[in-house]
């Protein structure tokens, strides 16, 4: 499925479903769970509408979006101005590149892409918080907040399989 055979309903549609489940994703993030150490891990399951969203539809709309969303989670989690900004970019530029490979791809390896593309944003992560002295830098959250991430992902793309399914998206079983 790509912009180019949907109609442009269609276009809207799967946009602002994929910019709803991020901007509800990051409500939800920060309902309060009294452990200090759940507050402090970023388990990035708005990586996966992203990922769609990267996947299906390849326009600048989307990366506007995704500027503003991060902006949102800026804000909200208190991290400097442009850090989730810029990990949702990058996240969403590697996620576009693969996009000819997943096209027809099983669920195995788009599930695989997905890991590999997490891990790599959250070693982005990782690198910017050790940078700045306002982030605090835990190698073991930030590696259990990816392996959480990563384990989510076929929980919460099921409703996105499930959107793009008349679509021929997951070509292989």
């Amino acid at each position: 499925m790509s912009i180019f055979t949907q109609n442009p309903a269609r276009n809207i549609s799967t946009l602002l479903i994929c910019v709803l489940a991020i901007l509800l994703l990051i409500v939800f993030e920060h309902a309060p769970l009294g452990n200090y150490w759940l507050t402090v891990m970023d388990i990035g399951i708005f990586f996966v509408p992203i990922f769609f969203l990267a996947r299906v539809f390849d326009a600048y709309p989307a990366l506007i979006w995704l500027v503003a969303l991060g902006l949102l989670k800026d804000l909200t989690s208190e991290t400097p101005i442009g850090f989730w900004v810029l990990l949702f970019c990058v996240f969403y530029m590697l996620a576009t590149s693969q996009r000819q490979f997943l096209f027809n791809a099983r669920f195995r390896t788009v599930w695989t892409t997905f890991g590999l593309l997490t891990f790599l944003t959250y070693v982005a992560y990782y690198l910017v918080s050790l940078l700045h002295p306002a982030l605090e830098a835990s190698l073991l959250l930030t590696s259990v907040s990816a392996v959480a991430t990563i384990i989510s992902f076929p929980v919460f793309n099921l409703p996105f399989r499930w959107l793009s399914a008349d679509d021929g998206q997951y070509g292989g079983a």
